[in-house]
């Protein structure tokens, strides 16, 4: 039995070839791109995140302006020649206010201010002023440090702790006699100074000194509401009115004192003096009006929720049912009582006003 071999390939049929090499799927069909029909909504929020980070980055906090003291200017004789020369060195523009005894000069920058003290020493200007906010001290007071230690000990043991020391003053009671609290000024403002609870060995307790609710007197021309740190008028005794510092006075004991503010016979430090009194009952009648008009303000503001809930309650308290009324609200609960006890029915009306 013979077997069959038959070649059955492409070749020994003389049929087409039709195999063909196998390639990527890539160079058989394109590549496929997806669409997004938001994309330019996408575009446009995140122009719009972008702006609001850079306009968020751009703003920044208002700067505050530092506040400037006013100078108060003395004896001025000729206004037009004050007046030119101030405006010649200074760069922003000023007010000046005619007082009842100065000229009230209000500067705008720090710079203007230092040049316009500059120009006044230097011509001799009689003025005071106030210390500007940059250059403020900060003042304390030390307890429970021993009368015999003395304050230039306490000096320099501040400075070996690295405080600034501008002075220290050991205070003194009625008497004139030394107690344990010392008035401490540095000349910048260092808060580590409050957490300081020894000094020489001893237990202490730091606080901020209070200032004192009298209106402030200088020493060396005897005005008020300015110190003699900022004072640059002529001196005027304490004790004889005279044009001279109190150190340098010659008047005896047996001469009664004068005071250079009211022309009366005592000391212009005196508490008791006329002229102190009316400008401390100036100040004082001002600050009152201050606050009755900001009490004013704050009672218009706010409505007074408590008088309206008492009338409601009183108009609830007033209201009398009779027996009838009672029966007749146990047949009928639609109708409403008023104050007589009679029925009334709710209109439409009413249900409005209600």
């Amino acid at each position: 039995m013979h077997s069959n071999n038959i070649n059955t390939s492409p070749q020994h049929l003389n049929l087409p070839d039709t195999s063909k090499k196998r390639t990527s799927s890539s160079a058989l069909t394109p590549p496929h791109t997806n669409k997004n029909r938001f994309s330019p909504l996408l575009t446009l929020q995140d122009t719009g995140e972008t702006n609001n980070i850079t306009e968020n980055d751009s703003t920044q906090p208002p700067q505050v302006r530092p506040k400037i003291p006013p100078i108060y200017v003395y004896n001025i004789s000729n206004y037009e020649n004050f007046h030119t020369s101030l405006a010649n060195i200074t760069f922003d523009n000023f007010s000046i206010v005619n007082t009842k005894s100065a000229l009230k000069i209000n500067l705008n920058s720090i710079d203007d201010y230092r040049t316009a003290t500059k120009l006044f020493d230097e011509t001799e200007i009689e003025y005071h002023t106030y210390q500007l906010p940059e250059n403020k001290q900060l003042s304390v007071v030390i307890r429970n440090l021993p009368v015999n230690i003395s304050e230039a000990c306490i000096y320099n043991e501040l400075q070996e702790l690295k405080f600034e020391v501008a002075s220290v003053t050991r205070l003194q009671n009625q008497f004139k006699s030394p107690i344990p609290i010392v008035a401490v000024l540095l000349s910048k403002l260092p808060t580590e100074i409050f957490s300081l609870n020894r000094l020489l060995h001893c237990i202490i307790i730091v606080e901020p000194r209070k200032p004192s609710k009298d209106i402030p007197q200088c020493t060396n021309c005897q005005r008020f509401s300015h110190t003699k740190k900022f004072c640059h008028l002529p001196s005027r005794c304490v004790k004889c009115a005279g044009d001279h510092h109190y150190s340098q006075c010659q008047k005896s004991l047996e001469v009664p004192p004068k005071c250079v503010n009211c022309d009366r016979d005592h000391p212009a430090n005196y508490r008791g003096c006329t002229f102190y009194k009316e400008i401390s009952r100036t100040k004082n009648k001002n600050k009152t009006s201050t606050n009755v008009s900001h009490s004013k303000i704050h009672t218009n503001t706010i409505p007074n929720t408590n008088t309206q809930n008492i009338h409601s309650n009183k108009d609830n308290t007033n209201v009398q049912y009779t027996y009838a009324s009672a029966c007749n609200s146990n047949s009928n609960n639609n109708n409403n009582y008023n104050y007589n006890g009679k029925s009334a029915k709710t209109t439409d009306n009413d249900n409005d006003c209600i």
